[in-house]
């Protein structure tokens, strides 16, 4: 008989304990929501398991994948999120390394909800996006049109405030990861 293999089963929390990585405008990001998706997951704070927030009420899709930015701590309470544009949909806690391209800012129900866009870096379909400037108009044109308009139907307002370029992404960045070292890690 062969000898029984032992070894340790090591989870880490999506949020919490995986590494953002940051360095020359690459990121690493956590994938809540693929593309083309319906329902709303989100990564739980105390478990890390990915969950179902709600299905959108508005006949809508997210039109990237959105997740959120490891060790990363937004002014609404939650992760930085990060929308993640790929060809393909990338699956609910999936690790996605991204270039940096700018940002936009709104207000959910009054709240600051600022938002990072990105690419995926191995995505070779995408590799001549090199900053907002080169995202599609249409792009752009869908992105603000679905964040206006997905929570319409539960009767919540959501104000879009325009599109950043990559300097102003930069510096969420950083305020985010600064405040969540100072919550987190700094006792």
């Amino acid at each position: 008989m062969g000898k029984a293999i032992k070894f340790q089963i090591q989870s880490s929390h999506p949020w919490h304990g995986v590494d953002p990585d940051w360095e020359n405008n690459l990121i690493n990001a956590i994938i809540e929501i693929p593309k083309g998706e319906r329902s709303k997951f989100e990564i739980d704070k105390q478990s890390g398991l990915i969950k179902l927030d709600r299905v959108l009420a508005a006949s809508v899709e997210y039109p990237m994948n959105y997740g959120i930015i490891p060790k990363s701590l937004g002014e609404d309470g939650d992760p930085l999120d990060i929308l993640v544009l790929s060809h393909s949909p990338l699956p609910s806690l999936c690790m996605v390394r991204c270039r940096l391209l700018g940002a936009f800012k709104m207000n959910d129900q009054g709240v600051t909800d600022d938002k990072i866009i990105a690419i995926a870096d191995k995505d070779a379909t995408l590799s001549h996006l090199k900053s907002m400037v080169d995202l599609p108009e249409h792009l752009k044109n869908e992105l603000k049109h679905f964040f206006e308009q997905y929570t319409v139907l539960e009767n919540k307002k959501v104000d879009f405030f325009g599109f950043e370029n990559l300097e102003m992404a930069v510096h969420l960045i950083e305020q985010c990861l600064m405040r969540y070292e100072q919550k987190y890690l700094i006792s």
